[in-house]
């Protein structure tokens, strides 16, 4: 049995949370690049903030997910928000590397 069931749930809240914040501080980033890059910078925006803003909206549904894994002795790593955040990256690396040759 787990020691305190609530602390893996609350870490992996945490980080989560922390990847939402360094979405929404990237998206603040490329609206400052708009000037500089013009229009396309708008889609690195959409990219980051929608990702950020479906790390926000399931958050509530993977800590609980996470909770009851704990308490049923029967945790599933949630290998698909890992698979769709890492995608995410790799389209706004691609992308913003993009953006900045072909400008």
């Amino acid at each position: 049995m787990h020691g305190d069931p609530g602390l893996q749930p609350e870490r992996t809240t945490l980080a989560w949370g922390r990847t939402m914040l360094a979405l929404v501080t990237v998206s603040a980033i490329f609206l400052r690049w708009l000037p500089q890059h013009g229009l396309p910078i708008l889609l690195l925006f959409a990219v980051s903030a929608s990702a950020a803003a479906a790390i926000y909206f399931s958050q509530r549904g993977r800590y609980s997910a996470s909770s009851r894994g704990i308490s049923e002795e029967s945790v599933d790593a949630d290998i698909s928000a890992v698979l769709w955040t890492a995608f995410a990256g790799m389209l706004l690396g691609g992308l913003g590397v993009g953006i900045v040759l072909a400008g």
